[in-house]
């Protein structure tokens, strides 16, 4: 038997970043740094999908697909594009995207942050100085009270560790800085936003009245392994283990410990509603280059390496799972697919989301658009969408509550 049930109560959706999918002229950090001459094609993210000008056909072709839920960014520089200043056109447009979704019984997760900071954040230092969390709790506080009443659940942040040995452990990211104390001190600091953002979500949502919400902020990991034979390589792969269970404790437990820096503001507690898992698979390490984000590669792991991890997080800290990213690229992906949609639905671990990214081609940060990881293609020339096999075999999965043996013999069986 190749086929297989959904699981009950588990939500499948796609990931759509903001910077990766939204377009348009920004003062924000990744235009900049494309302005520099970072970006390895030399693609603008002020192309990238086009979405706010295509938001009506995106949320159609989710519909079409049949998802439940949907992880959905907000940019903080469109919202918030000078400190203080809050452009309420663009929360206009997306409380009308939001009340679209919802609409069509899309349950969203709301990610507030994905590596893209606003250029007078960054010009200020952004997270590595502890004075400035007031303009990130400030932005969480506006973005909450204008849309919470549409939003279920929140990401504070997406892959914050990435986020800091990308931009400050010589990733490839801006600032561009190599300095293992300065990205320790950046993971650190955004631990402390996150357990300031996860109490205030939860305040404003009791005090508008909009009833409770979920709040957690997903991890990027890595299934770091050597590269090769030898000390060095097994020493890097270890400390890059080491560094995502350090992140793991200071986020979602308050908790201290090396290599983060010392913080008086952390406090033990629990600071998640669920555990989310920014999954990238398979990663060789050979040299320090090798554990950063500069070093992604589509993900070819068997699935049973995601359901190792997923299990050894709810052995830490017992609560729901939510897969908040996976994926691969074009020539594997309807078998990747397929596999690990398959695992996940078989798992008796408590996995209540998951989400594959991404819904549309984009810009893929320092890749630019030469690396396509969206289940809807996109012509970057005239913006026309264009669903790919993937995306009829994920809608075939959805419409049958799984898959049987004829929809594997259709895709699998010449």
């Amino acid at each position: 038997m190749n086929g297989f049930s959904l699981k009950e109560h588990m939500l499948l959706g796609l990931s759509s970043p903001a910077a990766q999918c939204e377009g348009g002229e920004l003062e924000s950090s990744w235009i900049y740094w494309w302005g520099l001459g970072n970006i390895r094609d030399g693609a603008s993210p002020a192309v990238a999908a086009q979405h706010t000008q295509h938001w009506q056909e995106d949320a159609a072709l989710l519909r079409e697909l049949g998802v439940t839920a949907h992880r959905m960014g907000i940019d903080w520089t469109r919202v918030e594009p000078h400190e203080e200043e809050f452009d309420e056109a663009e929360l206009a447009r997306y409380r009308a995207e939001l009340t679209s979704l919802r609409k069509a019984g899309i349950r969203v997760q709301l990610e507030l942050h994905h590596f893209n900071d606003p250029v007078w954040f960054a010009e200020r230092g952004g997270f590595e100085r502890v004075e400035n969390f007031s303009c990130y709790l400030h932005y969480v506080e506006h973005v909450a009270a204008a849309l919470g009443d549409l939003v279920d659940e929140y990401l504070t942040f997406a892959e914050p560790n990435a986020y800091a040995l990308g931009g400050y452990l010589g990733g490839g990211f801006p600032p561009g800085k190599n300095n293992v104390s300065s990205c320790f001190r950046v993971l650190t600091r955004m631990a402390e936003c996150h357990m300031h953002a996860y109490g205030l979500l939860h305040s404003i949502h009791r005090a508008m009245g909009y009833g409770d919400c979920r709040v957690s902020v997903s991890l990027r990991l890595n299934d770091f392994v050597p590269a090769q034979d030898g000390f060095p390589a097994r020493l890097l792969a270890d400390g890059a283990r080491r560094a995502f269970d350090a992140a793991f404790r200071a986020f979602y437990l308050g908790r201290i410990r090396l290599p983060m820096k010392h913080s008086s503001i952390l406090t033990p507690g629990l600071y998640a509603d669920f555990l989310a898992l920014d999954w990238q698979g398979f990663t060789p390490v050979a040299s320090l280059a090798d554990t950063t984000p500069a070093n992604d590669a589509p993900d070819s792991s068997a699935p049973e390496t995601l359901l190792a991890a997923l299990e050894a997080l709810h052995a830490l800290c017992p609560l729901p799972l939510s897969v908040t990213l996976h994926g691969t690229e074009d020539d594997i992906r309807v078998p990747y697919l397929f596999e690990h949609l398959r695992a996940l639905s078989e798992s008796p671990l408590p996995i209540e989301r998951c989400f594959y990214g991404a819904f549309t081609d984009g810009f893929e940060w320092l890749d630019g658009q030469s690396e396509r990881r969206g289940i809807v293609h996109v012509d970057f020339d005239t913006q026309r969408r264009e669903p790919t096999d993937a995306y009829e075999l994920l809608q075939a999965i959805l419409s049958r509550g799984g898959a049987d043996d004829a929809l594997y013999a259709e895709y699998f069986e010449e």
